[in-house]
């Protein structure tokens, strides 16, 4: 080839110097004036003429030469092509794909063959050199690890691949000095079992390695045993368990993080050892010098066991806590008052309270069977607990409908027996429904109560007289009646919108233009202190009507306030004020007027005794027996005369508050024979029997003696003057407790009830059996002296079946007896201190 290169110069320049021989010797050439012939022509042509002529024999020579091994190469090159094309009707014979890659290079450089209908594969030369496409992810990563090796170390392989669709290829690298090769082909028959079994154990080999890879290095120990139980495999956490350093020192020393449970063992005997039994049981032991819970789950494989332990110890901590929880749940639930019901997720009673088998009146043991909702409403049905329903089985499958809900449903069931039940179903946070079954019998009942309350204490307020606001804690009107309206002349639509304290004040000023008064009312409603006190008094409205107002704080901090017109009281108040202070003007006169004449009175009626006296002594004269009867008659008469002044004394003594007691130690026995000594004259002139009942151990009490002996001389007086000749008069006394009781009784004409009302009053008196009409001052005088002695008086009277009085007088004195004595006995000590 480079010798033809070099023929056709060649060629032409031998051709050139032909034509310049063949010229004239002398003949002249034109050239340029720059060049000058040195020497002779024929000289020079004859030397270029045989250099051209060695030039030629040399490229003909060359050209030969050329040639001939341009037709040795020829033959070479149909060779090379027949063998080539011998070679590739060979690989066309097996379907296959062949990959080249020269050198490193990550680029393939030629793809050969075609597995067209052998396999599924892409028909694009690009798309086929692209193996995530079209092969497993597994597969794709092996050859990729096998072509690295082969590129960089020259490593040949022969491996099984799979398509996308399952199907088994053989992969065969090869290296060839810089080339690499891949050849992809499919299988069939014994080679393709062969390869098959070789994928299969090569991707079980990767699996156990990844899985004992994960296992080792688990955070929960996991074991292997033998068919003897001897261990043969553990992993890391299992030998941080145990505390041991390496795992062939757990597996010498056997050591055992539970005792071994042989439970398994007699299971795996019993069915023959069956692969896959499993035994799960929790166990205690302690690790890293803590008490931990496991649980241990042993499972039954071929040759052996395969067990693993969790640490449940949190969770068993957890749910120690929640069954706790739960207790405690129940016990509150179970005190509760309100009805309470737990279904689970099958419908059935999980928990229910006391209150629900009291409100239902059902049998705890047979609610411990945990029957089904669906069971309780047909057992409630039969015993007529339930509302009346037209259509049971339709209103139990709605009730029933609330496990499918996720809403919470409330409903009022009105029972046969008159109860309301307030039922509310919601879904349980674990599955199931909770019922609560409120008894609002008596809240509806109360409310019913309430309302009707609220209506006629609303009917009440508008109806009374006296005017009434209710103002709240923000200053505002919250309650008013039309009393309090009408009474300062306020709109009822402007009290209705509950206007603020001010608004309602500055109406009211104008009625009365009192500004201290307003203020001081605003003060103690709007005040926020804690002590507020109730404030009261009386207004003057210019118009001449007076109010009564009352402010009084409420505990929920209002304030009522309340007006109560008191015009015609108060007037009637004024005059009747005016007319006590008449008539006490009026018995201060009639007093005075009784204590000056009762003086004026005792000292003539000194002398009318004493001159009647010294008549009856003789002193005058011998008087003759009716002079002497008359003369008695004055005596008589004029000793009744001094005991109704001396009556009227003592009491206007008592009036004025300046009747002293002397207080001394009182035989009752002695009391009461003395006063019968008194009047025994009269007693025995009227032929009257006095029965005396006193106890021997009557013994003595605290009284001012002269004043009891006057009571016991007025209650006789009146006695004998009030019973019929030859008749029985009864006197006695006795101890209750702390008292002395004395009593007079006869068996007179007694007293009409009227009278009765009246009879210690003064001077209100009625005939005696004999005619005679006393002052009426005996049981005023009475009456006056015992509660001297802090005691009490009363009377038991019957018409025709006499008169009764008891006094009833405390032993040990009035208190004002005591209280002297006490600061008796403390005066020395006081004074020594």
């Amino acid at each position: 080839m480079a010798s033809s290169r070099w023929l056709l110069p060649t060629v032409q320049l031998v051709g050139s110097v032909l034509v310049l021989s063949a010229l004239p010797a002398r003949a002249e050439l034109s050239l340029p004036s720059t060049v000058r012939v040195v020497g002779d022509t024929e000289l020079i042509w004859l030397g270029v003429a045989v250099l051209v002529f060695a030039i030629f024999l040399w490229a003909l020579l060359a050209t030969w030469r050329l040639e001939r091994k341009l037709g040795k190469e020829r033959r070479r090159r149909a060779e090379l092509e027949a063998q080539l094309n011998d070679a590739e009707a060979a690989l066309s014979a097996e379907p296959h794909l062949l990959f080249i890659w020269r050198g490193g290079s990550e680029a393939v450089e030629r793809i050969v063959g075609d597995m067209r209908e052998t396999c599924t594969c892409p028909l694009d030369r690009q798309a086929q050199a692209d193996f995530e496409s079209w092969l497993e992810l597994e597969s794709v990563a092996t050859l990729g690890e096998a072509l690295r090796d082969l590129k960089s170390r020259g490593t040949a392989f022969n491996i099984g691949v799979k398509t996308l669709a399952g199907e088994l290829l053989e992969a065969d690298g090869r290296a060839a000095g810089g080339l690499a090769t891949l050849r992809l082909r499919p299988l069939a028959g014994e080679r393709r079992e062969i390869t098959k079994l070789a994928h299969e154990s090569r991707k079980l080999a990767r699996q156990v390695e990844r899985l004992t890879a994960i296992l080792d290095n688990a955070p929960l120990p996991i074991w292997l045993r033998d068919e003897e139980h001897r261990l043969t495999w553990a992993n890391q956490a299992y030998v941080q368990a145990v505390d041991a350093e390496t795992i062939s020192t757990v597996l010498a020393a056997g050591i055992e993080l539970v005792n071994p449970e042989r439970k398994l063992n007699a299971r795996l005997a019993a069915n023959g050892r069956s692969q896959g039994a499993v035994d799960r049981r929790r166990s205690h032991t302690v690790i890293n010098g803590t008490k931990r819970a496991l649980d241990v789950v042993e499972v039954a494989v071929t040759d052996g066991e395969a067990g693993f332990a969790l640490d449940v110890t949190a969770l068993e901590d957890v749910e120690r806590e929640l069954k706790r929880h739960i207790r405690a749940h129940a016990s509150t639930l179970d005190k509760l008052t309100t009805a309470i019901a737990i279904f689970g997720q099958d419908q059935r009673l999980r928990f229910s309270n006391s209150a629900f088998a009291k409100l239902w009146r059902l049998d705890t043991e047979w609610l411990a069977t945990n029957p089904s909702d669906g069971e309780i409403l047909d057992r409630l049905r039969e015993e007529r607990s339930l509302p009346e329903q037209a259509n049971y089985r339709d209103w139990r499958a709605r009730h029933l409908d609330v496990y499918k809900s996720i809403d919470t449903r409330e409903d009022w069931w009105h029972l046969p027996d008159g109860r309301t039940l307030r039922v509310i179903a919601e879904q349980h946070p674990f599955g199931g429904v909770t019922y609560l079954y409120e008894n609002i019998t008596e809240q509806i009942r109360l409310e019913s109560q309430y309302n009707q309350l609220i209506d006629v204490q609303r009917e009440t307020l508008d109806n009374l007289h006296e005017a009434l606001a209710l103002f709240g804690t923000d200053g505002r009107l919250k309650l008013f009646n039309p009393a309090y309206s009408a009474l300062w002349g306020l709109d009822t639509d402007f009290l209705a919108s509950e206007p603020h304290i001010d608004a309602v004040f500055s109406v009211c000023r104008q009625r009365l233009p009192d500004d201290l008064m307003w203020d001081e009312l605003k003060y103690a409603v709007t005040s926020v202190d804690d002590d507020r006190r109730p404030l009261q008094g009386r207004i003057e409205r210019p118009d001449g009507n007076i109010f009564d107002f009352s402010l009084v704080p409420l505990p929920d901090g209002n304030t009522l306030l309340t007006y109560t017109d008191v015009t015609d009281s108060s007037r009637i108040e004024r005059a009747l004020r005016e007319r006590t202070d008449a008539l006490e003007a009026a018995d201060r006169l009639k007093t005075d007027f009784l204590q000056n004449v009762s003086y004026e009175l005792r000292t003539p009626l000194t002398n009318i005794i004493g001159f009647a006296d010294s008549l009856c002594l003789g002193l005058a004269g011998e008087l003759l027996p009716k002079q002497r009867e008359y003369t008695n008659d004055i005596l008589v008469s004029s000793a009744d005369l001094l005991s109704i002044i001396d009556a009227i004394l003592d009491l206007t003594t008592i009036d004025a508050g300046a009747m002293e007691l002397r207080f001394e130690e009182v035989e009752i026995t002695e009391l009461m024979t003395d006063a019968a000594q008194m009047l025994r004259s009269r007693i025995e002139k009227r032929g009257i029997t006095l029965q005396v009942e006193i106890p021997e151990a009557a013994g003595t009490f605290i009284a001012d003696k002269k004043r009891l002996k006057q009571i016991l001389f007025n209650l006789l007086s009146n006695a004998i003057g009030f019973s019929l000749d030859h008749s029985t008069i009864r006197m006695g006394a006795r101890r209750e407790g702390d008292d002395v009781v004395m009593w007079v009784s006869d068996l007179g004409k007694g007293m009409d009830p009227e009278f009765q009302k009246a009879a210690f009053e003064r001077f209100k008196s009625r005939p005696g059996i004999s005619g005679h009409r006393g002052p009426g001052l005996g049981l005023s005088l009475v009456k006056s002296f015992v509660e001297l002695h802090d005691g009490t008086v009363s009377l038991r009277s019957r018409l025709d079946k006499g008169t009764t009085v008891i006094c009833r007088l405390p032993s040990r004195g009035p208190r004002s007896y005591l209280h002297r004595n006490s600061l008796a006995e403390r005066l020395p000590k006081v004074r020594a201190l």
